[in-house]
């Protein structure tokens, strides 16, 4: 992992769960409860940058996100705040300026700690003041935020930077673990230049080539940084379709025949007829006789564009079938480039919107199979995706901010004490309860058994993480 990528992962991150606070931060305001910190990153307060209303706002010094103080959300902030009242009382006596005071001042932990009355406080501004519905839309605040913030960076990307959705180039973007191309030393950001000593010119006849050589030997020479190199011989494998586990088979046009006069050409690549996805030969061929003489809708893929084919079967197709060659696809197993695409407004708030649905498609898929554990990943795998990003733009950069920025929401929202979804859960006990609130004692053990969970799941995570990186089980 290279510096540049760590501080990106940590820049990205800490942005996002500011954000996330942020969310906090409003629905407490917009329910007139008392807000007093909104600080960015953690630790000893390094800049305090005013105060407004009863919001101090201020930046520390451990640069990892942020976080808001809702008065009467923890069980023993009462006697913090006491303490933290006769501090900055002192310092004014003493004639000092008191908000030079840092709030974590070494003193009110002491203080804090021989005070009589432990209780939460319950002011007509603090949080357990508050109906239940309303400190649930607060604690909601922060995963909705999450997620408005990720849809919001897909639906902005492409027009304010551009997506890479165009013509397919001769760069890779990143090579999956145990794959061939990994084998043979691919890596994020090179160059395909050669393939058997024929130049590569264009993404497409670098796909071509590699998806027409399955089982047969190909020698790569990449360019990466400046340097010209020529990798091991490398066997392209089977391409599987992950939803079915079965090979994918490309249909290719040798002779247009009678559909010809309908614009289809040799080289074309059938993806669909009549809206339905082609995946046998017998299906084009029976496809074609039962539409002769009727409409009929084909989309096949022309070098680097989708060309749609609409008109009226001939009625003799029977006769003139055109030839079709069907062949499965062999891939080495990496993701290759496309040209930014810039959008209009409007098509790019589309765009993020269906890159959106996707990733809960996704998401289904891997919980429907029951692999979302390795798709699961922490911290080393997110420095990791970044690098590979910040190597391919500022565009792949965003989309990953992101999906990451979803996946906080998601994440926020499991009901494990401590987490969004684990205030949630003590709100639903208490509405079961018909309103009968945990005692401070059980909240912080409810709390405590949270932070073990969490902290259970850092180190299993964590450990996978480092374990997958030193057997070079990452995409690189």
């Amino acid at each position: 992992m290279s510096p540049a990528g760590i501080v990106l992962l940590i820049v990205s991150l800490s942005a996002l769960v500011v954000a996330h606070e942020w969310g906090h931060f409003i629905m407490a305001r917009l329910f007139k409860i008392r807000v007093d910190d909104f600080s960015i990153g953690f630790g000893k307060r390094l800049l305090r940058l005013g105060k407004l209303g009863d919001t101090e706002y201020n930046i520390r010094a451990i640069p990892l996100g942020g976080f808001v103080k809702i008065a009467g959300m923890e069980p023993d902030e009462e006697p913090i705040n006491r303490a933290k009242d006769i501090v900055t009382k002192r310092a004014g006596t003493d004639g000092d300026d008191a908000t030079d005071d840092d709030p974590d001042s070494r003193q009110i932990p002491l203080l804090a700690e021989n005070m009589e009355d432990p209780n939460v406080y319950d002011g007509p501004d603090g949080f357990n003041s508050k109906p239940l519905w309303q400190r649930s839309l607060v604690i909601l605040g922060g995963p909705v935020m999450s997620f408005i913030t990720g849809v919001a960076i897909f639906c902005l990307v492409g027009w304010a930077v551009g997506v890479p959705m165009g013509k397919p180039l001769p760069r890779v973007t990143q090579v999956e673990p145990d794959g061939e191309g990994h084998r043979i030393g691919l890596r994020a950001g090179d160059t395909i230049i050669r393939i058997n000593g024929v130049p590569i010119t264009t993404g497409t006849q670098m796909i071509d080539t590699i998806h027409g050589s399955l089982g047969k030997t190909v020698i790569l020479t990449i360019k990466r940084n400046d340097e010209i190199m020529t990798l091991k011989a490398a066997t392209p494998r089977p391409y599987i379709d992950p939803d079915t586990n079965k090979p994918i088979v490309e249909y290719t046009v040798a002779n247009a025949s009678a559909m010809s006069s309908l614009g289809l050409m040799a080289g074309d690549k059938i993806g669909t007829i009549d809206g339905a996805d082609v995946t046998t030969l017998d299906q084009i061929n029976t496809a074609l006789i039962k539409d002769a003489g009727k409409p009929i809708k084909m989309a096949v893929a022309r070098g680097d564009t989708v060309v749609n084919i609409n008109g009226i079967a001939p009625a003799n197709i029977a006769a003139g079938l055109p030839q079709i060659t069907p062949h499965q696809v062999g891939i080495l197993n990496f993701s290759p480039d496309f040209a930014i695409v810039h959008m209009s407004f409007k098509t790019s708030v589309l765009k993020g919107l269906d890159i959106t649905k996707m990733l809960f498609i996704r998401l289904g898929q891997l919980v429907k199979t029951k692999q979302i554990h390795k798709a699961a990943g922490g911290i080393v795998a997110m420095a990791n995706m970044m690098e590979i990003a910040q190597k391919d733009g500022p565009s792949q950069v965003l989309l990953l901010a992101a999906q990451i920025s979803i996946s906080l929401a998601i994440f926020n929202m499991l009901p494990i004490p401590i987490l969004d979804g684990g205030h949630l859960l003590s709100f639903f006990i208490e509405w079961i309860r018909r309103g009968k609130r945990m005692a401070p004692q059980m909240q912080n053990a409810f709390m405590l058994t949270g932070l073990a969970i969490i902290a259970v799941l850092v180190v299993l995570i964590t450990g996978k993480d480092i374990w997958n990186a030193i057997r070079h089980n990452v995409p690189q």
